[in-house]
This record gives C-alpha cells, sequence and structure tokens, in this order.
C-alpha cells in the first residue's frame, strides 16, 4: 500500500470514527475543554502510530484504547486539581463505552436534562467547579463560601445528579 493510500484509509477511519472516540473521552473526563485537549493528543499518536495500525483489524478498539491511555496519561499530569472519577470507575467507564459507545449521546442527554433540574445556584456551582483550573478553594473565594462548605455542596450536587441519572436509565429500560 502506497504513502497516499495509507494516508486515505486513515482520514476514511478517523472520520468514521471521530464522534465516537470523542464521544467515549467525555465519558472519562467531566470537562470539556479537557476532553478537546485529550482528543487532539489522541488524534496525533493515532496518526503517528498508524503504521502499526493492522489493516482489518478493529480501529474503534484500537482508538479507543489510545484514548483511554491518553486520558490516564492526562490524569496522572494534572493530579489532583480537578475532581475525578477514581481509577476502578474510570475503567468500568470506559469498558461500558467501549463495549457499546451507541449508548454514550444517550448517557449524556440524559445528564443535561438532570442539570437542568438543578437549582441555578447549584448549577453555577458545579460548572464553576469543572471549569478548567477551577478548584474548590478558588471556587469558594469567588461565590464567598468556605472551601469546606463548596466541597460538600458540590458532593451533594454530583449525588443528586447521580441519582436522577439512574433514576432515568432505569425509566429508558422499561420503556
Amino acid at each position: 500500500m502506497t504513502g497516499s493510500d495509507r494516508t486515505e484509509q486513515f482520514v476514511q477511519l478517523i472520520t468514521q470514527y471521530q464522534q465516537r472516540v470523542h464521544l467515549f473521552i467525555l465519558s472519562l473526563v467531566p470537562n470539556r475543554a479537557d476532553a478537546e485537549e485529550i482528543l487532539q493528543e489522541t488524534n496525533l499518536v493515532l496518526w503517528r502510530k498508524f503504521n502499526e495500525f493492522r489493516p482489518g483489524s478493529d480501529f474503534r478498539a484500537w482508538a479507543f484504547q489510545v484514548a483511554y491511555n491518553k486520558v490516564k496519561s492526562f490524569r496522572e499530569r494534572h493530579g489532583r486539581e480537578r475532581l475525578r472519577f477514581s481509577e476502578c470507575v474510570m475503567e468500568r467507564l470506559a469498558t461500558v463505552a467501549a463495549a457499546s459507545p451507541e449508548n454514550i449521546p444517550a448517557i449524556l442527554d440524559i445528564l443535561q436534562s438532570c442539570k437542568e433540574e438543578l437549582s441555578r445556584q447549584d448549577l453555577d456551582l458545579i460548572e464553576r467547579r469543572y471549569e478548567p483550573g477551577a478548584t474548590t478553594a478558588s471556587v469558594a473565594k469567588a461565590v464567598g463560601r468556605s472551601a469546606a462548605a463548596v466541597y460538600k455542596a458540590v458532593g451533594r450536587i454530583r449525588r443528586t445528579l447521580y441519582e436522577c441519572v439512574q433514576r432515568a436509565s432505569r425509566r429508558e429500560e422499561r420503556e
């Protein structure tokens, strides 16, 4: 296969799977800006290592593995500066998302609906907390509350969102 044929094959595959890879990353990283950064890093690795990809094998599975590794690398680089899933939860999410990537948009839609049920104050607080570079202390200072109060409130909001997503998912399963 010539170099231009390989380039064309890469462009075709990346175009076909780009949205799924992006949704996969979003299922593991709560912040869209971080997910975009990880997607770009993933695309670079996929391009640089495309000569290692065996034609006829599962490009989606390979791309998801590269993306998963990039998410782990991102988490290591950024340490505890952001709220994040535990390693165990992240692995389970990755397994579920990789097994059924078609469910990711529905889950994100449910999460968006649940966010709309939050009070304006809670929505503002959770959005501030997940801004790139935000810390509990910086959010506390911005909203005039103690870091402990913000930490507790964010935990409560996350539980509320989790329970809402669980209820909506169970409703959809019954329908």
